[in-house]
């Protein structure tokens, strides 16, 4: 056996792996290709040391906390998190305020109740969709670690009773049943059926439907329940921003208006001389906003509220298909059809206490509540299995998906990151 020795730069984190005799490299893909090479010729019991760099954040192997690091995806993610401030600050600040607020007569001016609970559901909403986009960063979608083994399921190999050798071969080409190992050839690791090659994660990813910018991860198994409460929080806010701001500026004049349309005598002069009251900031009371320049401000929240409402809105009716469908967009391309115990909705959402119910919980809009699943299914969602994690728990004290460990041939291999 080879052991091959792994030091970080971060508190001297080490790793050790031991890999069989046979394999002359061990994939590094935080290099993307540039495997770490084992000295051919080592026999059994040679031992030859390696270091790698063990990230604090990345998309690594080993690295500490999934976050990709590609800089346009950061930027999207920044200035997502700015549009949400901006439309707290435009509802809290600039919109509310001299809506639903009370003068007294010394001239100092109380929020009302009623404007304490718009500005405290509106700030919940856009508090659950930053968290939910922060979820979705920083979660591992489902990348396939590097001692991923197929699941051995002699049921489910293609039926080739009455064809050629040649059909027979083009049929396990097209085919190929779960337990048969295909290798990724950017990962050079196991790739199940259901995972697909990022390019920008330079992993595999199982069930990925895409890369989005916006949240700057890869929408897989992982994460995509993170992802689809993102978007439903944000068309939320976009829809009670839009409604706020049209409800302000359709009635903040009428009664005005319409008290003035009398031309009574003593009820013109009492509505002209409430118009005229001035409190002691000189600010009137028949104005829809404090100040005419936070007209701009209201109609860059009107702006906002419209061009994400729209979006994400489309993004949901698109994601609804995916969810009941259980194919995601790269599947249906290729024309792939998938099956399992588990329904689109449950593969999304996990299963509750209570074990596999398709009904509605309220844990769904939680982004606090992570996805689980029956240990007796993990392996039929994810479509591999891990021998070193299952036959090695005493002595493997493995942090992330990305320890090195297999079986083969007899021998047993286990990662121990200390």
């Amino acid at each position: 056996m080879i052991v091959a020795q792994r030091r970080g730069k971060v508190a001297e984190k080490t790793s050790t792996v031991q890999v069989d005799d046979h394999d002359q490299t061990v994939g590094n893909d935080k290099n993307d290709g540039v495997p770490l090479l084992v000295p051919s010729g080592a026999g059994p019991g040679n031992v030859r040391v390696a270091t790698v760099r063990r990230n604090f954040c990345g998309t690594g192997p080993f690295d500490l906390h999934w976050l990709n690091l590609d800089c346009c995806g950061l930027f999207c993610a920044l200035f997502t998190y700015g549009l949400h401030v901006y439309g707290v600050y435009a509802v809290s600040v600039i919109l509310l305020p001299p809506w639903m607020s009370v003068t007294d007569a010394t001239g100092v001016r109380t929020t009302s109740l009623a404007g304490m609970l718009h500005r405290f559901a509106f700030t919940t909403i856009a508090a659950l969709a930053v968290i939910s986009h922060f979820k979705a960063m920083t979660t591992d979608p489902g990348a396939v670690p590097p001692d991923a083994q197929p699941i051995e399921d002699e049921s489910e190999r293609p039926e080739s009773e009455g064809l050629g050798p040649a059909q027979q071969e083009k049929n396990f080409l097209l085919n190929p049943p779960a337990h048969v190992k295909r290798l990724c050839r950017r990962c050079k690791s196991f790739k199940p059926q259901r995972a697909h090659h990022c390019s920008v994660c330079r992993r595999c990813i199982i069930k990925m439907d895409h890369h989005c910018p916006w949240v700057n991860n890869c929408v897989g198994i992982g994460n995509h329940k993170y992802f689809l409460l993102f978007v439903f929080y944000t068309f939320v806010s976009c829809c009670y921003s839009l409604t706020l701001v049209v409800t302000r500026f359709s009635t903040c004049g009428v009664g005005l208006v319409g008290a003035r349309s009398y031309r009574r005598g003593h009820l013109m002069q009492h509505v002209q001389r409430q118009a005229a009251e001035v409190v002691p900031n000189g600010l009137h009371h028949d104005t829809c906003l404090d100040r005419p320049s936070h007209l701009l401000l209201i109609l860059g929240l009107l702006i906002e509220a419209i061009l994400f409402g729209l979006f994400t809105s489309c993004m949901m009716f698109d994601q609804s298909e995916v969810v009941r469908s259980k194919l995601t967009h790269i599947d249906r391309f290729k024309g792939a059809d998938v099956g399992g115990s588990l329904s689109g909705v449950i593969e999304v959402f996990g299963v509750g206490r209570q074990g596999i119910d398709s009904r509605f919980r309220s844990d769904w809009l939680s982004p606090f509540v992570r996805v689980c699943f029956p240990s007796s299914l993990t392996d039929e969602v994810m479509g591999f299995c891990r021998p070193c994690q299952s036959q090695n728990k005493e002595v493997t004290k493995s942090t992330s998906m990305g320890s090195i460990g297999a079986q083969s041939n007899g021998r047993t291999s286990m990662v121990e990151i200390l």
